[in-house]
C-alpha cells in the first residue's frame, strides 16, 4: 500500500478486532441477538452495522475517485492525516449516541441468521476489499480526496479509515459491555 498512514489506520482495525472479537465469539448464537435494553441494539445488530459502515465506505471510495485529479492538483499541499473521536466529541456534546442512519441500521431479517464468526468474515472480506481498493492511492492523493461529510468535519481518505477504527473500537467496546452483562 503507497499510504502509510492508511496502513497504520488499516493494522489498529486488525489489532482491534483481535483484542475484541474473541469475548464475542464466546456467546451463544440466542445472546448474539439478544437486546439489552428496549430500543437498543443486541451485539450481533452492532456487529452488522460494522458491516454496513464498512460497505457504504467502500462504496463511498469507489464514487470518490472523480475527485483523484483534483487531488493530484493540490498533492503539494499540507492535509490530514488524524481525525479526533467524533462520535465521543457528539456524546458529550449531546449528552446521547449518534443514531445511525437509517441505511445503517442493520436489519431485523438478519436475526439469527448470521453468528459472529459469519460477520466477522463479512467484515475480513470487505476490509480487504476496500484495502485492495485503495493500495495504489498515494498519501498526498489520499489526504486531498475529501468526502461530503460535515459530521465528521469533511474527512479526508486517510481520516475516513482512522474513523472507520474509532467507530468499530467504540462498537467493541458496547458489545462486549453486552456481553459481560449476559455473563
Amino acid at each position: 500500500m503507497k499510504s502509510t498512514s492508511m496502513v497504520k489506520h488499516f493494522l489498529t482495525l486488525e489489532e482491534q478486532r483481535a483484542h475484541y472479537l474473541p469475548a464475542i465469539h464466546t456467546l451463544p448464537q440466542e445472546e448474539l441477538w439478544q437486546q439489552g435494553h428496549e430500543g437498543k441494539w443486541s451485539i450481533g445488530e452492532h456487529f452488522y452495522h460494522l458491516y454496513l459502515i464498512l460497505k457504504m465506505l467502500h462504496t463511498a471510495i469507489k464514487y470518490s475517485f472523480f475527485l483523484t485529479p483534483f487531488a493530484k492538483m493540490r498533492r503539494n499541499k499540507p492535509f490530514a492525516t488524524e481525525i479526533h473521536d467524533i462520535y465521543e466529541e457528539y456524546q458529550s456534546k449531546k449528552g446521547q449516541g449518534m443514531r445511525a442512519p437509517s441505511i445503517l441500521v442493520p436489519s431485523k431479517k438478519i436475526r439469527f441468521a448470521l453468528n459472529s464468526y459469519d460477520i466477522e468474515q463479512l467484515l475480513i472480506n470487505e476490509t480487504l476489499a476496500l484495502q485492495k481498493l485503495v493500495q495504489n492511492i498515494d498519501e498526498d492523493v489520499a489526504g486531498h480526496i475529501v468526502f461530503p461529510d460535515p459530521i465528521a468535519h469533511y474527512p479526508n481518505l486517510i481520516q475516513a479509515i482512522q474513523l472507520l477504527a474509532i467507530h468499530e473500537r467504540h462498537h467493541f467496546k458496547a458489545m462486549v459491555g453486552l456481553a459481560r452483562k449476559m455473563q
